[in-house]
Order: C-alpha cells, then sequence, then structure tokens
C-alpha cells in the first residue's frame, strides 16, 4: 500500500493484440495443475500422482474495443474464432506502486453480445482457455519437467 491506495479496479490495464484496452469491464483469469496425492493400501499418501496444468480466461470489453479485435482477427486469419491463441499482458498498479504485470494467451471459444435498455455503452464478454502458463513478473508457474 503506498499512501492508503492499494491495487483496485483502477489499477488495471490490459493489452490485446489490438492495443490498450480503455473499456474493460472485467478480466478475470485463472489457472490450476491437477497433481493428486496418491495413497497406499493403508490409506496414507505416498506421493503425488502429476496432473494437467490448465487454465481460463473471462474478459468483458466494449463494443468498439471487441470489433477491432474482431476486424484484426478477421484481416489476419479468416474470422474470430480462425484467430490463434493471442497474448493479453495485465498490468496491475497505481503510480509509485510496485508494478505487477502478468501475461496470459488465450484461446477465445466463446463471445456474448447483448445490450439492455438504459445501457450507457455495450460490453461484449469473451471466454476462452490459457494455452501457456500465466507467468506473474515473468515467474511461470510451472515448468514442465520439474518436480
Amino acid at each position: 500500500m503506498i499512501n492508503g491506495t492499494i491495487y483496485d479496479y483502477e489499477s488495471i490495464q490490459a493489452i490485446l493484440p489490438t492495443g490498450a484496452t480503455r473499456t474493460l469491464d472485467k478480466i478475470a483469469y485463472k489457472d490450476k495443475k491437477d497433481d493428486e496425492a496418491i495413497t497406499g493400501t493403508n490409506s496414507l499418501p505416498l506421493g503425488i500422482g502429476r496432473g494437467e496444468y490448465s487454465g481460463t480466461c473471462d474478459a468483458e470489453i466494449g463494443r468498439d474495443e471487441y470489433d477491432a479485435l474482431d476486424d484484426h482477427a478477421t484481416q489476419q486469419y479468416g474470422g474470430f474464432y480462425n484467430m490463434p491463441p493471442i497474448p493479453i499482458v495485465i498490468s496491475y498498479g497505481h503510480e509509485g506502486q510496485r508494478k505487477t504485470t502478468d501475461k496470459i494467451e488465450v484461446h477465445f471459444t466463446e463471445r456474448e453480445f447483448g445490450g439492455s435498455k438504459g445501457d450507457k455503452h455495450l460490453m461484449v464478454s469473451l471466454k476462452g482457455f490459457l494455452t501457456k502458463v500465466i507467468e506473474s513478473n515473468g515467474n511461470p508457474a510451472y515448468v514442465a519437467g520439474i518436480n
């Protein structure tokens, strides 16, 4: 915390292949490593069975920014779902705070469009899965082949 300011929504900046987002209402990403305890006949853990790494991403961006991403996908790859996994850089930190940066790579598999009476701006929800390990400040969450 610097001068009473902590990381908050205003400290988030996300960068897509089309540039820094201005109308990001949501970015949520998570990962997991599907390991499990292997037990013996005495019901006590013998060790760890290593499972697969996986992750997901949900984002909500303004319709104008979605349209720019869709144009990029169409021009470069022929359509939104033809687009290969895209890098997204998410930074947190106000002026004077330590900057925290996460890097993810996402292949989007779902879009949701809509609008309601009274909306001041339209949003598009995107969902997809991670195609690389999350890096937080350059540190990968998992490195294959290491215990």
